[in-house]
């Protein structure tokens, strides 16, 4: 019983956390007008001559252009898939802000979470050994009789 009041908070965090996504994810409805496309497309891609700007902060001419080229796309009604691949296609893998969940990109995507599990396991492996105050397997007069007898041998 003890067991089960320990997990109640957390499992009330978890139910708490999926009814905000889904109230966050019911709220975007409507299509999204041309402009706020465009702006979403470009802050996907890099700045092709900007150092840690995407195509939709930055205004260099670089980044004026491919929003211009979206522009023209999204018209011409291709879809973000293809267009994003269009400007990969021109510009290489690396104007991508998010490299692609493939090959080398994979490791970006899978090291931080593996790197968290882990983190988390060690961390709760070292609040059980806390919570039971490090205590020896061993009755406490047994380890103390040994240490007397190990002294008198030696």
């Amino acid at each position: 019983m003890r067991s089960i009041r320990r997990w109640i908070p957390w499992v009330a965090l978890v139910v708490i956390a999926a009814v905000a996504l889904a109230i966050g994810a019911g709220r975007s409805g409507g299509s999204p007008s041309l402009n706020a496309r465009v702006m979403h497309i470009a802050s996907e891609v890099r700045c092709p001559v900007c150092e840690g700007q995407s195509a939709a902060q930055s205004q260099a001419a670089a980044s004026i252009q491919i929003r211009d080229r979206i522009r023209q796309e999204l018209s011409g009604g291709e879809s973000e898939k293809q267009i994003l691949a269009g400007l990969v296609q021109s510009y290489g893998v690396g104007i991508l802000e998010k490299p692609e969940a493939r090959g080398v990109g994979v490791l970006v995507w899978v090291v931080p979470v593996v790197a968290f599990v882990l983190a988390a396991a060690g961390l709760v492996m070292a609040f059980r050994r806390w919570g039971s105050g490090g205590r020896s397997r061993e009755a406490p007069e047994e380890s103390d009789r040994l240490l007397v007898e190990q002294a008198l041998r030696g």
